[in-house]
């Protein structure tokens, strides 16, 4: 996967990895389903309404079979490359959090991604927003991380992300152990001279 390709530094450890919530990608898939199924429902709809004994309209549809059985496949083949474009999207866009730094990536196209990280002790806020019914009863929402720098990217933003209290909750703890530890290893240090 690609969080494994990470170049993880001595002593660090990941502590959790956060992909975005399952009803992004849900919802999507169900949106190219409607829209792979309408023109056969369409095909079908017309097909009944010329059978009808009734119907004013004389197309005999089994000769522009081979024509539409064509083009609707190329339609499907159409509707599921979208489809894997959205699996690989949804995969691919993670948070990886780790005892020193955050490593975020986002699969902005298909050859296209942009990896930023940085390391918790630049961290100065982190913030969540969850906005509206589905996103409270379904616990995503989107989760932006501060840091002190004064590059224009100081500032790592996700939307659809699961959990994002339990999120910020984490990285929070991670970075007030890590402040520990260099409290520790800085009162260690004056002791020794």
């Amino acid at each position: 996967m690609l969080f494994e390709k990470i170049q993880l530094e001595r002593d660090e450890k990941i502590i959790k990895i956060a992909h975005k919530h399952w009803f992004v990608f849900v919802s999507q898939a169900l949106s190219i389903a409607t829209v792979a199924v309408a023109p056969l429902l369409g095909w079908l709809a017309v097909g009944f309404l010329t059978q009808q004994q009734s119907s004013s309209i004389d197309i005999n549809l089994v000769k522009y079979t081979p024509y539409f059985v064509y083009f609707y496949s190329f339609w499907l083949l159409i509707n599921w490359m979208t489809l894997a474009h959205i699996w690989v999207t949804h995969h691919l866009d993670i948070w990886v959090i780790t005892n020193r730094r955050i490593v975020v990536i986002d699969q902005v196209s298909l050859f296209r991604r942009k990896i930023g990280s940085f390391r918790l002790e630049k961290l100065q806020d982190v913030n969540i927003e969850i906005n509206g019914m589905l996103a409270t009863f379904l616990h995503y929402g989107i989760i932006e991380a501060e840091t002190a720098s004064n590059n224009s990217d100081a500032e790592f933003r996700s939307t659809h992300m699961p959990n994002p209290r339990g999120l910020k909750a984490t990285i929070l703890k991670v970075a007030d152990d890590l402040m520990e530890e260099h409290s520790a290893v800085q009162s260690q240090r004056k002791g020794l001279q």
